[in-house]
């Protein structure tokens, strides 16, 4: 009778983590929506504060660092994951090539998450010079657009983990080359 109940608990306690995570990101999903509606029409007045002129483009070149860095880390990642996945298609053993989708997938996305941060970076600067609605909403979706990321990051690294589609440890390095060094020991 005691097994049942503390199965039962665990099941009650799996399906409210389940539910947490659809609730939190559908949540911060519909208030990226309302802030949106919201802020379609409004205006907000230009505050002209005075600034030196170097800080300004000091800081615009530290912007267009940023969204620069953010584009290279974008692009390299795609790139690196396009590679990677015409270089798995041809394999005859499916579940390295679910495998090897799996890591590429995850990796791209750390990495979009790491384009998002530059990105958010670039905005903060902005901010600094003249803040302006448009840029501060600019700044808000960026930054739910990232907590949505790592949520559903976290989400697939534990569904891959359960179905064992990545190693147990050091999940992060897997690395779908090794499955070929293995392949050609053979």
């Amino acid at each position: 009778m005691k097994e049942n109940h503390h199965h039962s608990n665990s099941q009650k306690e799996a399906q409210a983590a389940s539910l947490s995570k659809i609730v939190m990101p559908a949540i911060l999903i519909v208030a990226l929506i309302v802030a949106l509606y919201l802020a379609r029409g409004s205006t907000y007045s230009d505050r002209t504060t005075p600034h030196s002129q170097l800080i300004e483009t000091i800081v615009s070149y530290a912007v267009l660092g940023c969204e620069i860095a953010s584009v290279i880390v974008i692009v390299t990642s795609a790139v690196q994951g396009l590679f990677s996945y015409v270089k798995r298609l041809f394999n005859k053993d499916y579940l390295v090539q679910i495998r090897s989708s799996e890591s590429i997938r995850l990796r791209m996305g750390h990495r979009l998450s790491l384009a998002l941060e530059f990105a958010m970076a670039a905005d903060i600067l902005s901010l600094g010079i003249s803040p302006r609605f448009n840029e501060l909403l600019t700044l808000f979706v960026i930054i739910l657009l990232r907590v949505l990321i790592t949520i559903f990051l976290e989400y697939d690294i534990e569904t891959s983990r359960y179905y064992h589609l990545l190693p147990e440890t050091d999940w992060l390095n897997y690395d779908p080359n090794e499955e070929d060094q293995k392949v050609d020991a053979e």
